[in-house]
């Protein structure tokens, strides 16, 4: 899509809410520069040259406002397509508030909600995927979650996406070319070979499909439930993991009667630690009757349990039955787990029940090994190189639409062997319009609203 996103000027502050250093304002649109110069007067000659910074006075209705830093940039060599001008000044809401009135009042309109990244689209500058990316970048929480927003802002998904779609145009360009020509000598296509090709070009799909899950940890965030009997150490356990004493750790068992969560970054995933009632056979009052419900619920919507033992006591009867029954109702509910010895400083007296990790949150000794099996647990073990992630439950939805298409096509050539060219060649043209939308190729103008509805002001 390269079409101009028409002919206003919008304006929005760009930084957040809030008094700060500096605060930005953004102008862009055919009358930038205009729009500026009725507010600014630069302090020397030559300003509003091309893509050179320049001091200005700023004012409204002749009224000094401040003294800013500006910078014109002509289009279409810009991030929108568009003539575009930044004013840098110091951060007062009044202030902003003031230039924004101003650049209103020389007849700019106000911004919508991620219309600077939606002009950068629809100008050719960024694909959909890439526009996408710009709201995963702002939000991201973690190293690699920054990471992957990164790498999809610069093309890595769009990339992936496209050899895909190169791949089933190839396919279907063949079946296409006996389709349309039928008089001239060309040797009709072998379905079994096609399928093989329509395989090939699904299992890059697949594994995009596969990315999801990891994909959407980095951007949503885990949940990683903290379970285990009394007085295991679990609230020690997530102080030590957050770096600061937020649970309340006594040598009373009991002490945690409800659940604890608390935002965590776990070996670069953005996660959310939840500290749990211990897990007794019989509770001893209905607040730890309730405590234990909530402790389960937590549980069952967890993205990781770690189940925490207290290495420096034997298993007994009651602890055997308990930690066996968390394990599995971690498996029916499809939660995996990692079973953890906390107090490794102490002698082990717990070697009957094998664990992932040994632990001690006293002196955090195996803290970084946790961390880094929690990690891998989460994403399955997958390395960070291994492509392209997909964060968005809409470029699942569109890949999920391509693979059925690509399924069906497949399935033509088996249940019509002597007429499958036309049914196969339509689920491709379907499975290449599916990955269009990622990308914003084909696109429905109300999805198009939507995904930009989600993005801040002034980007």
């Amino acid at each position: 899509m390269n079409q101009s996103a028409g002919s206003e000027t919008i304006a929005a502050i760009a930084t957040p809410s809030g008094t700060g250093a500096l605060g930005i304002l953004r102008l862009t649109g055919p009358m930038a520069r205009r729009t500026g110069e009725s507010f600014l007067a630069p302090l020397r000659a030559g300003g509003f040259r091309p893509r050179e910074a320049f001091a200005a006075r700023a004012s409204f209705q002749g009224e000094p406002v401040d003294i800013v830093m500006a910078t014109y940039f002509p289009g279409p060599r810009t991030p929108t397509g568009e003539d575009l001008l930044e004013v840098t000044a110091h951060g007062s809401t009044f202030i902003l508030g003031k230039l924004l009135e101003a650049s209103l009042d020389a007849g700019a309109r106000l911004a919508r909600p991620g219309e600077f990244t939606m002009r950068a689209f629809l100008n050719g500058k960024l694909d959909l995927a890439q526009a996408e990316a710009v709201c995963d970048l702002i939000r991201a929480r973690t190293g690699r979650g920054h990471r992957a927003a990164l790498e999809q802002l610069e093309g890595g998904l769009s990339r992936e996406v496209k050899e895909i779609a190169g791949d089933i145009l190839s396919v279907l360009v063949g079946i296409e070319a006996t389709l349309d020509h039928p008089e001239e000598d060309i040797p009709r296509l072998e379905g079994p070979a096609v399928a093989l090709a329509i395989a090939e070009a699904g299992r890059p799909v697949l594994r995009l499909i596969e990315s999801f899950r990891r994909g959407r940890l980095l951007t949503e965030g885990a949940r990683v439930c903290i379970v285990g009997r009394p007085n295991a150490g679990k609230s020690s356990l997530l102080n030590a993991l957050l770096g600061t004493d937020r649970a309340i750790v006594c040598a009373s068992p009991g002490t945690t009667r409800d659940t604890i969560e608390e935002p965590c970054d776990l070996g670069g995933i953005p996660a959310v630690l939840v500290d749990t009632a211990g897990l007794r056979e019989q509770p001893g009052d209905e607040a730890e009757a309730l405590g234990l419900e909530r402790s389960e619920r937590a549980l069952d919507r967890a993205d990781l349990a770690l189940l925490v033992i207290d290495g420096s006591r034997p298993i007994d009867g009651e602890d055997e039955r308990i930690l066996r029954g968390t394990m599995e109702r971690a498996r029916r509910a499809g939660v995996p787990l990692l079973t953890i010895r906390n107090k490794s400083d102490l002698p082990c007296l717990a070697e009957s029940f094998a664990c992932d990790a040994a632990v001690s949150a006293r002196d955090h000794a195996g803290l970084a090994t946790l961390v880094d099996k929690a990690a891998r647990k989460l994403t399955d073990g997958c390395d960070e190189n291994d492509g392209a992630l997909v964060t968005s439950l809409r470029h699942q939805g569109s890949l999920g639409a391509c693979a059925s298409e690509l399924s069906a096509a497949a399935a033509s050539i088996e249940e019509h062997p002597e007429a499958w060219e036309e049914l196969a060649a339509c689920r491709l043209r379907h499975a290449l319009k599916s990955l269009g939308e990622i990308t914003g190729e084909t696109l429905d103008e109300k999805v198009l609203a939507g995904v930009f509805s989600k993005f801040c002001v002034g980007k």
